[in-house]
């Protein structure tokens, strides 16, 4: 396989799956163990122009909302951007002190099966018990730390991002719409900063070694799939549950189970 269709095939997985409530650290891991890269030619440069591509995605698609976050905070309305910035400290606190153990422990195979069996029954439970009654202008600042720290739950392999934070929307009774687009934005300042950490680890470890075509392949790709990917679930999930999601990953997890038991995964 080409270099060039490698950095297709990993910018898509990214792109989608960062947005899809399937996991995109498990994905990634999974796909790229599957076609042995070369490290050197998909580091840490390729993996910052994946997080830089989706967060370009999320950061167009809601533009409107974060210009009127900032016109809130100049005439001094600050309850929308404080809900913001509490529902990211909880996931900048954890990737802080969990860094180690979620870069190389959790992402054993086996790790990111229950992840995405664990994942798949919070959904399950969400989309039954939730009141889906409250909208986005009525969330406190207790449903931002709640959700924050759902969201920060989700740096586990298997769980994914959008899922639990949607999920936990549900669970305070927010409209599923509404849990979407409060995940998605809680989401940006996380994928920012993830991409920001990782380019700062590949200058100080002298780790922008990739193809510059390789590089820029991998960007796109990850913008327009990821672009793709956030207008899907806003549309999607306004009229149908995660249940559909539920299905793929518990099939995915029982693969994976399966392969560990035969020997073909470790």
């Amino acid at each position: 396989m080409s270099d060039q269709l490698a950095a297709v095939i990993l910018g898509l997985v990214q792109g989608l799956t960062e947005f899809l409530p399937v996991s995109s650290t498990a994905h990634l891991i999974l796909v790229s163990d599957a076609l042995k890269l070369d490290p050197e030619k998909f580091g840490l440069s390729f993996d910052v122009a994946l997080h830089l591509g989706t967060a370009l995605a999320v950061l167009l698609y809601f533009a409107g909302t974060w210009i009127g976050l900032l016109v809130d905070l100049v005439r001094g309305r600050w309850k929308l951007p404080l809900v913001i910035i509490l529902g990211t400290i909880p996931a900048a606190i954890a990737g802080v002190l969990f860094e180690t153990a979620v870069s190389t422990t959790l992402r054993s195979v086996v790790y990111i099966a229950i992840g995405l069996l664990v994942g798949s029954a919070i959904f399950v439970l969400a989309e039954r018990i939730g009141a889906q009654r409250r909208r986005l202008e009525q969330v406190t600042l207790v449903d931002a730390v709640l959700i924050g720290v759902a969201q920060a739950i989700a740096l586990v392999p298997g769980i994914s991002r959008s899922g639990i934070t949607i999920s936990a929307g549900l669970f305070r009774g927010l409209e599923r719409g509404d849990a979407t687009r409060l995940a998605f934005l809680l989401a940006t300042p996380v994928i920012i900063g993830a991409g920001t950490k990782t380019l700062l680890d590949a200058r100080k470890l002298s780790g922008l070694t990739a193809q510059l075509d390789v590089v820029v392949i991998g960007f796109a790709v990850s913008f327009v799939s990821g672009l793709a990917a956030v207008a899907f679930m806003v549309r999607y999930l306004r009229t149908h549950s995660l249940n559909v999601f539920v299905v793929y990953r518990v099939l995915l997890a029982i693969v994976i189970l399966v392969a560990v038991a035969l020997g073909a995964l470790s």
